[in-house]
């Protein structure tokens, strides 16, 4: 399995040509549509741009990022389906800009179901092995294997109209692993699905992908699809790479504001505006919090910085800092509570059980955040 390396890759599309018998409005309507794209050069649109970035062999790697981020860009890039403008991609150090998309060994799902409607289940799995010529024998073991790891093995001899679009995304993805590809490449597979099966399919993936060994490349918009699948996520932003690490980093010690507020398992307070002391601490909430090292030394050439807190990294306590409720949400057993503090709408998720009380809009309750937890970032959004 690869290792796939993009070295100061970037993408540029040329402008479309607008000509022929289109109509005023439509060549002005896509006009506009090229010029508002957050990066032009007089070539064309930039996707991408100076992207460095690595996936390592057999892992699990998520695209994330808004639409319109360079996402598919750079998934088509990999899959040979666009040549990088600058820049190189290698797998395992080979130059792929003149490899052709048959011969790269990658496998690629998309969001819809490309099925062959007169196939059952078990030949629509088994067509990519039937063009090899392989041994019949051979073709139904694999089969029967990954049909199995995807929850397909009493739904072989359905067609595909007879089937759930959950079931349907299951024999895709059977379909394109069964001849073992090097890379497979999933765009947006699971959103077009509901709640409860886009978790079963995502426990699927998983399981697949420890059995297989394959390197996956997985783009999403969906943050708590990325938490839950990969071992090292890839945000983009206006075609840039903003980080690239493994969950617990990107949670934990986002590379900039974008990155901790964008992923959102749990929901990141902003706190902007906040006045450095002369010494470089600050006041949040009346406590003071006291920076070490480096840190220290940045904030005392700041006079305000920004401030991020996540929701569960605060907790509801009486005697902590009186609060108003304004609002509250329940998912599941959390409850997200918001109140305000000093004109800030702050949230707090806290873990209720069956016999919890409801609060009441105004009512005042006590929370204490932790400040060891607080994220700092400065004026262009960059990580103190």
């Amino acid at each position: 399995m690869p290792e796939i390396v993009f070295d100061d890759v970037t993408k540029i599309y040329p402008f479309q040509k607008i000509t022929g018998i289109i109509g005023r409005r439509e060549k002005e309507k896509i006009r506009k549509a090229q010029m508002q794209m957050p990066y032009l050069t007089n070539e064309g649109v930039i996707a991408l741009q100076h992207c460095s970035v690595t996936i390592p062999d057999a892992s699990f790697a998520v695209i994330l990022g808004p639409s319109g981020s360079g996402k598919s860009t750079l998934l088509r890039l990999i899959a040979g389906l666009e040549k990088p403008s600058v820049g190189t991609l290698t797998f395992d150090g080979v130059d792929m800009y003149d490899v052709k998309p048959e011969d790269r060994d990658t496998a690629m799902v998309f969001q819809e179901y490309a099925l062959y409607p007169n196939q059952t289940v078990y030949q629509n799995v088994a067509f990519p092995l039937e063009v090899k010529h392989m041994p019949r024998e051979e073709v139904e073991q694999e089969v029967n294997k990954i049909c199995s790891l995807m929850g397909l093995s009493d739904k072989l001899d359905r067609l595909p109209q007879d089937l759930s679009g959950g079931e349907r995304q299951r024999v895709c993805i059977a379909r394109a692993m069964v001849r073992k590809p090097a890379v497979l490449l999933l765009d947006e597979p699971l959103s077009n699905l509901d709640v409860q099966m886009k978790d079963s399919l995502k426990a699927e993936l998983k399981r697949v992908h420890q059995q297989y060994r394959t390197t996956f490349v997985y783009v999403t918009h969906d943050q708590e699809d990325a938490m839950a699948l990969a071992d090292r996520i890839i945000i983009l932003k206006d075609g840039i790479v903003q980080m690239s690490d493994t969950p617990e980093t990107v949670y934990r010690m986002p590379a900039n504001r974008f990155c901790a507020e964008f992923v959102q398992a749990s929901s990141m307070n902003i706190l902007e505006d906040i006045p450095v002391q002369s010494d470089g601490s600050l006041q949040i909430f009346g406590m003071r919090y006291e920076p070490q090292g480096a840190q220290k030394k940045k904030l005392q050439k700041l006079k305000k910085v920004c401030a991020g807190i996540r929701s569960s990294d605060i907790r509801i306590q009486k005697g902590g800092i009186p609060a108003p409720v304004e609002y509250c949400e329940m998912i599941e057993d959390k409850r997200i509570v918001h109140v305000r503090i000093e004109d800030r709408e702050i949230s707090v998720i806290e873990h209720v059980g069956d016999s919890a009380m409801p609060y009441l809009h105004g009512e005042e309750i006590g929370i204490i955040p932790d400040l060891g937890t607080l994220q700092l970032f400065d004026e262009d959004g960059e990580r103190l």
